[in-house]
């Protein structure tokens, strides 16, 4: 989608519109790098509380349990 037809999209569209078809994929790659920061805090978590504690250090937005 390049600049123009974003734009146009803005411009005309109905609000219900833009925000499903520019906000949707945002939503997902949030959605997606969450479950993939848990299921890594889930496995590491296996390993050893220093460990989680390294990937936390390393990667902040893991979440720590």
């Amino acid at each position: 989608m390049n600049n123009e037809t974003r734009v146009s999209i803005l411009r005309n569209a109905p609000i219900p519109q833009v925000l499903l078809k520019m906000g949707l994929p945002t939503m997902i790659g949030m959605l997606v790098t969450g479950i993939y920061n848990l299921v890594d805090a889930y496995f590491v978590g296996g390993l050893g509380t220093s460990q989680m504690g390294a990937v936390s250090i390393t990667f902040p937005s893991s979440p720590g349990f």
